[in-house]
């Protein structure tokens, strides 16, 4: 009997667990054009986030980043869509999704990049 019951409890918590999804979130319909930016890593190596030039106390957080440019103090040019955060929800940036992104030539050649620039539908 008491088997019976803490099965059912761990059943439903594992439920509950794997049915939480990530918010999807909504972004504006005015795009963001050449926006220089660096790289930064945070999180000891787990989070990149996009730091505009222009603006460093802003960050942007996006999962499209290729896996080449995940470089600490790399210098990109970028093309977007902010995202909207959601009300009592704290973040460690701003959504974004990307149109384009590339790097200059000298960023390619300091860091070894293969590829100067990706964009994205």
């Amino acid at each position: 009997m008491k088997k019976s019951i803490l099965f059912s409890i761990a059943a439903s918590l594992l439920f509950l667990l794997t049915s939480a999804q990530p918010p999807n979130f909504q972004y504006e319909k005015t795009l963001v054009k050449n926006v220089k930016a660096s790289v930064k890593v945070m999180n000891n190596g787990e989070l990149f986030t996009i730091v505009p030039d222009n603006n460093p106390n802003m960050r942007y957080i996006t999962e499209q980043l290729p896996a080449e440019y995940k470089k600490d103090g790399l210098k990109v040019t970028f093309s977007g869509y902010d995202g909207i955060i959601p009300p009592n929800f704290r973040m460690m940036g701003k959504p974004l999704k990307l149109k384009s992104i590339c790097v200059t030539s000298a960023e390619r050649k300091k860091y070894g990049i293969k590829k100067a620039k990706y964009t994205f539908k």
